[in-house]
Order: structure tokens, then sequence, then C-alpha cells
């Protein structure tokens, strides 16, 4: 079996819509990332101004914690949407770069079958047992690939939920613990 050279065209053009599509996915996460920080900064800056104001109209000791209490608590719901909306980008990209490599994979053991057909085609008669154990190894490492993969998918996919929600209850309780402080210092 010889390549020919339109059979080495169109692999050549297959390659490069496949570094086409990886491109762009990473283009794309990138994009995302970058619009996200965008939103953040112009957000900061915006809120910045906002806290100089009214930074500026504080009169007393009782307005600056009051000032102090109305400031804290949005900003640390807002790092958690900023940080929930990192990890989504960031999931997203990753997701679509398996399903890349999951086509792949696909592919090739796709042509690993087609090429084991053909060397029991070809192959000296006496040969299916070593083909047929050829086959039967292929079949196995495929197998054993997708369990890995769902496994590890399903494992990463646990932990990350679990870190997220872990940390989210985490500041919502140093959230609560800040504002029960802060009434109670503003009133001594």
């Amino acid at each position: 079996m010889f390549i020919t050279p339109e059979k080495l065209a169109e692999l050549q053009e297959i390659n490069f819509s496949k570094a086409i599509r990886v491109s762009n996915i990473a283009l794309g996460g990138i994009e995302r990332l970058v619009n996200l920080q965008l939103e953040v900064t112009k957000s900061l800056i915006a809120e910045s101004s906002e806290q100089a104001k009214s930074l500026s109209k504080v009169k007393d000791l009782q307005g600056l914690s009051s000032l102090h209490q109305e400031a804290t608590k949005p900003s640390l719901d807002k790092a958690l949407d900023v940080a929930k909306s990192f990890y989504e980008a960031a999931s997203a990209t990753q997701a679509e770069f398996a399903k890349v490599i999951e086509e792949e994979v696909v592919h090739t053991n796709k042509s690993v079958a087609e090429l084991i057909d053909n060397l029991q085609k070809y192959a000296p008669a006496g040969s299916e047992v070593a083909i047929n154990a050829i086959k039967t190894a292929v079949a196995a490492a495929a197998a054993t690939y997708d369990n890995v993969t769902k496994a590890a998918q399903r494992v990463s996919s646990d932990l990350t939920e679990a870190g997220v929600a872990a940390a989210t209850s985490s500041a919502k309780a140093v959230s609560a613990v800040s504002r029960k402080k802060t009434p109670a210092t503003a009133e001594a």
C-alpha cells in the first residue's frame, strides 16, 4: 500500500484544517479571557471612582465604617463571580480542545482498524492468529483509553465543582463574619 500524491495532498489539507481549528479554539479562549479582563477592569475603574466620590463625602468615623461595610460586601460577591466567569471560560476552551483530541483518537483508531484489515488481506496464510491478537490488543487499548478518559473527566469535574463550592462557602462565611464585626466596631 503506497501513498499516492493525491492521498498525500488530502492528508496535508486535513492536517492544515485541524491546525486552523486548534488555532481558532486557542484564539477564542484567549479572546474570552481578554474580554473578561476588560470587563473587570472597566467595572473596577467605575467602582473606584464611585468609592472615591463617596469617600470625599464622609464626615465622621461612623460614616467611614458604613462606607467600608458597603464596599466590602459586594466586592467579595463580585470576586466570586469573576472567578466563576474565568473558570467557565477556561472550561469551555478545555472542552473544545478535548473534543478535537477525542475526534483525533477516533480517527486514529479507525485508521489502525483499516490498516489491520489491509494487513489481514495481504498477510500470508496462517497469520490469522497473530492478526486477531493485534486486533484484540488495539480494541483493548481503545477501550482502556476511553474508560480512563471518562474517569479523568469525571474526577476533574467533581474536584473542580467541589473546589468552587468550598471557596464559595468559605467566602460567604468570611463575608458573614465581616458583616457582623463591622457594625459592632462602629457602635463601640
